[in-house]
């Protein structure tokens, strides 16, 4: 038992490293919106929500259509999903519980980022 916690606790762990280079590519997609924006149409930094974020995908997909920050950032939070699910296994939460996180998950994930418009 106490393995299956430490290794949990581990994955946990990275996931927020990963959370933390997720938002660093945050900051850079922003940033190089923004660099191309005028200036009453710049994103603020701080304050995030959905409709800001999928605004932000949305400016970032049509100035920069080969850009591959929007990519890395998904990938990023398709690892960190992972983590938090085998985590969540591996304490032990119920079958149910966690296919439906981690399909919840996956489908917005798949929304959010990787779906082609």
């Amino acid at each position: 038992m106490n393995v299956r916690l430490a290794i949990a606790f581990v994955l946990l762990l990275c996931v927020g490293g990963l959370g933390t280079a997720a938002a660093i590519t945050t900051f850079a997609i922003v940033d190089a919106v923004n660099a191309k924006l005028p200036t009453n149409e710049q994103f603020d930094p701080l304050g995030w929500w959905l409709p800001k974020t999928l605004r932000l995908h949305r400016e970032y997909r049509r100035l920069y259509p080969d850009g591959s920050l929007l990519r890395r950032e998904g990938v990023l939070a398709a690892i960190m999903l992972i983590c938090v699910v085998l985590a969540a296994t591996l304490i032990g939460f119920g079958f149910l519980l966690v296919a439906w996180f981690g399909g919840v998950g996956a489908l917005s994930l798949w929304l959010v980022y990787f779906r082609k418009r």
